[in-house]
């Protein structure tokens, strides 16, 4: 047998099946222990913004424009499994400042790593044609199938990272952006601060672009844009926590990890949008449409957990007499949520996550 035909065996037979099931394991394993993960996962940022403070207080750091996680492959292959910490001006990596510090990924990456020992003892049966290190890249090529957990990790426990002192008391450029990725190379924005607010009329323009422009990663938080007439953009990651929205339309949007909480939605129209790990905690939302909206997961290929990790959550939201007809949102999180009068489809009675109570609070319709 050829290299390039064991190479392929061994990928088909061992290597696909293996990463399946250890992807479904890290599932499993996020979802159980999320909760455990973002208070380790805010302590460290809480040691990096310590670090932070001291260089700044010694004059070693000007303000902070961005704070970067990124993926150390080597440390998979050394055993340490971590991700360097690092914070730069709002110059990135033109003006480099070392301020660094390590996230422990143990509990993400170890599982590559054992990934790249089974994979170490089954080429020992092609003879000699497979090579360790042709393993190792193997593993490693598919990185991102681990880095994704962490990521959403990232978002989920960013709300509580701004929330600690550590973080108000350092110095920000005007623009703060916390990302997630490979070391100086592609990374994902989990988080933007926007030091100066942008006034009413600015935000309206940006929310009133045409149909399919992209508004991602952008800043609506704390704002007062009652009946905002929104319409099938793609705002995937952006924050409105805070804000007042009532009476508006966000219609065919992308909505993708989006931030709502304790925003103001009495009455605003989401349909046909897609909310794959939107968060809508301690909303009102009363009287809001959610009809044709998709909050399962849309990822291309069973590997690929993001959007829809995270799921779309209503805990605590004000639901009354919201209309959830023809939605897919089964997976949504309602706890605590006031589900009085809300309209649903009886054919979907079984398919949500509700309380006794919320079940009877329901009105139950026939198509």
């Amino acid at each position: 047998m050829k290299k390039e035909e064991a190479l392929q065996h061994l990928h088909d037979d061992t290597f696909r099946p293996a990463l399946a099931e250890t992807v479904a394991a890290l599932e499993r394993y996020f979802q159980q222990n999320k909760d455990q993960l973002v208070r380790e996962f805010v302590e460290s940022f809480r040691q990096m913004l310590l670090h932070i403070e001291f260089m700044q207080n010694n004059k070693e750091l000007p303000p902070v424009g961005f704070i970067h996680y990124s993926l150390l492959r080597t440390t998979v292959l050394d055993g340490t499994h971590t991700f360097l910490m690092e914070a730069y001006t709002e110059q990135w990596y033109w003006e480099p400042v070392e301020c660094y510090a390590r996230y422990d990924a143990a509990w993400a990456l170890r599982e590559a790593s054992k990934l790249i020992s089974l994979l170490d003892e089954r080429r020992k049966m092609y003879m000699g044609t497979i090579h360790a290190a042709d393993v190792e890249f193997m593993v490693l090529k598919e990185m991102e199938l681990f880095c994704q957990f962490v990521t959403a990790l990232a978002r989920v426990a960013i709300p509580e990272v701004i929330k600690l002192p550590e973080y108000q008391q350092i110095r920000k450029a005007d623009r703060l952006h916390i990302r997630v990725g490979e070391f100086k190379d592609i990374s994902e924005v989990v988080y933007v601060e926007e030091r100066i607010k942008r006034d009413e009329k600015e935000s309206r323009s940006l929310l009133g672009q045409p149909k399919g422009t992209f508004c991602t990663h952008e800043t609506f938080a704390h704002m007062d844009l009652p009946r905002s007439n929104v319409d099938a953009l793609d705002l995937r990651y952006c924050d409105f926590s805070g804000s007042n929205f009532t009476d508006s339309q966000f219609r065919e949007c992308v909505l993708f990890g989006t931030r709502w909480v304790k925003s103001k939605l009495q009455r605003t129209d989401f349909s046909h949008s897609l909310l794959c790990d939107a968060d809508f905690r301690h909303a009102d939302l009363s009287g809001a449409i959610f009809s044709y909206v998709e909050g399962q997961g849309v990822s291309a290929d069973e590997l690929h957990r993001v959007p829809g990790l995270l799921g779309v959550q209503f805990a605590y939201a004000d639901l009354e007499g919201a209309d959830f007809r023809h939605s897919r949102l089964y997976h949504a999180n309602f706890h605590g949520a006031n589900m009085r009068n809300a309209v649903f489809f009886e054919k979907d009675r079984e398919r949500f996550a509700l309380s006794e109570t919320q079940m009877q609070q329901i009105e139950w319709k026939t198509e």
